[in-house]
């Protein structure tokens, strides 16, 4: 039968007239040429060549059309980087990204275009000549290159987008010490192998789709022998040559894998500990080990499968690996892990605990942690309150969280203005170092009466002000007494704010206009509102119309160029808020989640940020439970003018390996700590986050004894106090106090701990915060023998005192809520004061006002309307009383007045009247003159002859 009258598809048969097959006749034979291939559509007209330019024309307009954000976009980036004068930081970060991306376009293309056409050219001539060659169909040369770009794409910015580690793969430095495995530097870890398998991860990927296709375009090539059944890929030299060769480099690729898998032991779950573990390295190393081999092997033999088809030592090298997998990796360690370690786990895993130990303290840096002995607990004695009266003027009655209320109540003034998180910060306050709060008052544009463009954009362009009070003082309306307030700010201290309008802030999420012909909204001012205009160098100015038009189209707002009131004076700025604008510049490095502001000695607002380097690849440290990072060092400090929006870097951990790898890769970016304005470095505070991350890793890595940490004998656990009701975990606080043995104040962060299970305290962890010592740890344990009540225990005390649950039920039936705030446990010398704020909170209201201060110790426990007041009822009752009172806002110990006295036992009803009304009248006199604990001795007197005649009368006086 003539091939002619094959029953072939119409799709089939088009293809086959396309690529010049006309079927073989025999030679002269009717529609054979002399033996030669008819050219395809002799009869069809050729393009133009003026077309052809006409379609890459199109092509490059359609180009920048769909690129036109990309441009804007960087060319708008490039004025904010220059504005900031870190130009030289966004090219370094820039050209990263750009290479990088474009270097990996490259190897991606060459990889799948180089094989794609370099199989289609080899399967064209080894296709039969009574075979359609269907790949020489026109456009399939470019579809293929097409689908080859896209991919590229694609590969390449998967790759791109860890320009950051290859940044610090460049510009590492050694981090000093040897991981206790493979005696490799820690900077290897941190810096080389996270490189190392991201490019063989992605390289495995690139060669199987790159195979994929090569197989694809032999099938295609070979469709009527499918259809037929007869096209075998084995038999077929060219394909088995070309799938061979990349299967080949595949395996090398997976055996390298492997070896980087040996690394990763450092990482291993297994055992006991994090960390490779006794099994890991007697038995699972060996079978990586073997695996490699095999592995190797086998591309051996499939590079040996190039030159001649052997398909039986390929499946003896792949059994080998199977079986090494199976047996080795894991029958055998697991035998290994039940018959050898378990029955022996302390022994075998003792040196594996003690590399778990010691790097874990070392990630954490709990290896600097100072131990310290709490030798004895004292009870407290009025000795310890009048050593230590600078304590008792800064203990901390506001709780931030009541508090931010109490301030939008009282001081937000307009409905648009709002308070972020109060910070906590110490001021050195007519000669002593007083500790307040904070906040800054920040616009709200959702609550403006008008969301015009021009409200939003020109006028309403900044917050004011902030608001200060002291952290131990309140008003008898239970309202806090304010060092600065209202609008303009006004100051109670010698401290002004002489620049308070907030440009760059925590609120600040849009973009505005500053310095055009309208005037910007700064305060109201009774009925009137002060207006003003941006005198600051903050944001980009638009003195050209390109750059009014690049951030037009950028901001998507027509606006830009329409406005008559943008003039070549004006600025526009973004990234106002100060988070944001942080990770625009150092993207790489992680935020502390509480920046607060400081009111500079010159008046200026001026934020501070902490900034952390962390890595998860840290060798045989134990991740943090809730971050999974298991290295972490607070290297940065930065700050953030309020009002001109610059940002300033400095180094606060020169040790950092990672900080110094970026600070090789951006030079000029980071700044020596030295360069910090002194102001600033005294209100410097030791970041929360992190100091929360290390106290918990220290519940169980303040144990350095293997036994002892292999058995969990002395695990803590993080105190629980009462907050709105209920319990949750204890905050650290900051406090103004001596650390035990010295005699110096300072300021410290303080987080109690209790033993596992239990509720009295063991322990307290304190980080100091001033500059001469900062960031030293210090752990006081306390003795093991003597129970210390902990935060728990004394809020039960509390609970169970009869006159305090009596008054909270009163307040709670009356329409009040009771807020409990934080609990401080405060060292005093050889004892504890713990110390606890009351609020009440009407129904109908959302002002808290504090109304009670709750003080213990280990023995007593009392309430009062003041802290001092507390304080005297603590200690009244004891033999030789040293009395606490306030003058002037100061807390003092005195020598006790004259005692109080009382009626006789015989006293008749007028004498008992008389006696009420001297108690009375003395009270009345105590309270004027400040002296409030012989004020509450007469209340209490007044309350003891008031009890004595209703039982003599039977009527109430």
């Amino acid at each position: 039968m003539s091939r002619d009258n094959w029953d072939i598809p119409e799709v089939f048969r088009r293809a086959m007239e396309e690529a010049g097959w006309e079927g073989n006749k025999g030679e002269g034979g009717e529609g054979n040429d002399g033996g030669k291939p008819r050219p395809p559509f002799p009869n069809r007209p050729q393009s133009p060549r003026g077309s052809r330019r006409g379609w890459w024309i199109f092509a490059i307009l359609f180009l920048l059309f769909i690129s036109i954000n990309w441009i804007v976009g960087v060319y708008t980036d490039w004025l904010w980087f220059s504005e900031l004068n870190y130009q030289n930081v966004w090219l370094t970060r820039w050209s990263y990204q750009f290479f990088s991306f474009v270097a990996f376009f490259i190897i991606t293309f060459l990889i799948l275009w180089g094989n794609w056409q370099l199989a289609r050219r080899r399967a064209i001539k080894a296709t039969p000549p009574f075979n359609p060659k269907f790949l020489q169909i026109s456009g399939v040369k470019w579809i293929l290159t097409g689908i080859a770009l896209f991919l590229s794409f694609g590969f390449a910015s998967s790759i791109a987008v860890r320009w950051d580690e290859f940044l610090l793969f460049l510009n590492r430095v050694p981090f000093g010490t040897n991981d206790p495995i493979f005696n490799r530097d820690i900077s290897f870890y941190l810096f080389e192998l996270p490189v190392y398998e991201a490019l063989q991860q992605w390289l495995v990927s690139l060669l199987l789709l790159a195979t994929l296709g090569v197989l694809a375009i032999y099938a295609v090539n070979n469709v009527l022998d499918i259809q037929r059944g007869k096209w075998r890929p084995w038999e077929s030299a060219v394909l088995r040559q070309h799938v061979a060769l990349l299967a080949g480099i595949i395996l090398l690729l997976w055996a390298s894998g492997n070896m980087f898998e040996i690394f990763n032991l450092n990482y291993s779950a297994r055992g006991v500990v994090f960390g490779a573990s006794y099994t890991d390295v007697n038995a699972s190393l060996y079978a990586l080990y073997g695996q490699i081999a095999f592995m190797a092997l086998a591309a051996l033999v499939m590079f040996f499968n190039v030159f001649r088809l052997s398909l039986r030592p390929l499946l003896v090298a792949g059994g080998l690996w199977l079986l090494t997998t199976i047996i080795v990796g894991g029958i055998y360690p697991a035998l290994l892990q039940r018959y050898e370690v378990e029955p022996n786990e302390l022994v075998r895993e003792t040196p594996y605990i003690q590399y778990n130990i010691d790097f874990t303290r070392l990630g954490f840096n709990l290896d600097k942690i100072e131990t310290r002995q709490f030798e004895q607990v004292d009870p407290l004695s009025q000795s310890d309150l009048a050593a230590n009266s600078e304590v008792l003027n800064n203990i901390r009655l506001w709780d931030y969280r009541p508090l931010n209320d109490t301030y939008t109540q009282l001081q937000a003034l307009r409905p648009y203005y709002v308070f972020g998180e109060v910070d906590i910060d110490r001021y050195e306050i007519d000669g002593q170092i007083r500790q307040v709060m904070l906040a800054t008052r920040e616009l709200d544009k959702s609550k403006l009466p008008s969301l015009s463009w021009v409200n939003e954009k020109l006028e309403f362009t900044h917050g004011y002000g902030i608001v200060m009070n002291p952290v131990d003082r309140f008003t008898a309306d239970g309202q806090p007494e304010f060092f600065i307030k209202n609008l303009p700010p006004e100051s109670e201290i010698p401290q002004e704010v002489t620049r308070p309008e907030i440009y760059y802030g925590e609120f600040t999420n849009d973009e505005v206009f500053v310095g055009s012909d309208r005037d910007e909204f700064s305060y109201p001012s009774g009925n009137e509102n002060v207006y003003s205009s941006y005198e600051g160098t903050g944001g980009v100015p638009l003195d050209t119309f390109l750059k009014r038009l690049a951030f037009a189209v950028r901001l998507g707002d027509t606006n830009v160029l329409l406005s008559d009131e943008i003039n070549t004076q004006t600025r526009i700025q973004i990234h106002r808020q100060i988070q944001e604008r942080v990770r625009m510049i150092t993207p790489f490095l992680e935020l502390d989640s509480d920046p607060y502001i400081v009111l500079t000695d010159e008046g200026n607002l001026i934020w501070v940020q902490d900034a952390f380097t962390y890595s998860r690849r840290f060798p045989y440290a134990t991740p943090d439970a809730q971050t999974n990072i298991n290295y972490i060092r607070n290297a940065v400090k930065i700050t953030i003018d309020a009002y001109n929006g610059t940002v300033n870097y400095y180094i606060a951990d020169e040790q950092d390996p990672i900080i110094q790898s970026y600070s090789n890769a951006f030079p000029g970016l980071f700044k020596p700590f030295s360069a910090m304005p002194e102001n600033l470095q005294n209100h410097l505070r030791y970041p929360e986050d992190l100091f929360n991350i290390q106290t918990q890793q220290y519940l169980r890595y303040h144990m350095t004894d293997v036994r002892v940490f292999f058995n969990q004998e002395d695990v803590w656990q993080i105190p629980q106090e009462v907050f709105e009701g209920n319990q949750q975990p204890m905050e650290a606080y900051y406090v103004i106090m001596p650390l035990p043995g010295e005699s110096e104040s300072e300021y410290l962060l303080i987080q109690p701990f209790n033993p596992t299970g239990k509720d009295n305290m063991i322990a307290w962890m304190a980080v100091r915060n001033d500059p001469a010592n900062y960031g030293e740890l210090v752990v006081y344990e306390l003795p093991k023998q003597e129970l210390v009540f902990g935060p728990l225990q004394v809020e039960s005390r509390i609970d169970q005192e009869p006159d305090i649950s009596q008054q909270f039920s009163l307040w709670d039936q009356g329409g009040s809520n009771v807020i409990r705030g934080n609990l401080l446990v405060i060292p005093l010398n050889d004892s504890f004061l713990y110390v606890e704020p009351v609020y009440l909170r009407a129904d109908t209201s959302a002002l808290p006002e504090l109304k009670r201060v709750i003080v213990a110790t280990d023995t007593r426990i009392a309430m009062g309307t003041s802290l001092d007041g507390a304080l005297s009822a603590l200690l009244l009752e004891t033999p030789g009383d040293i009395e606490v009172v306030e003058e002037d806002g100061e807390i003092t110990a005195v020598e006790p007045t004259t005692p109080v006295e009382t009626a006789p036992l015989d006293a008749t009803v007028e004498e008992l009247i008389s006696a009420a009304d001297a108690h009375f009248e003395a009270a009345q006199t105590a309270q004027r003159n400040g002296d409030w604990a012989t004020y509450g001795a007469e209340l209490n007197a007044l309350e003891e002859t008031l009890n004595r005649l209703v039982e003599l009368t039977g009527n109430t006086p």
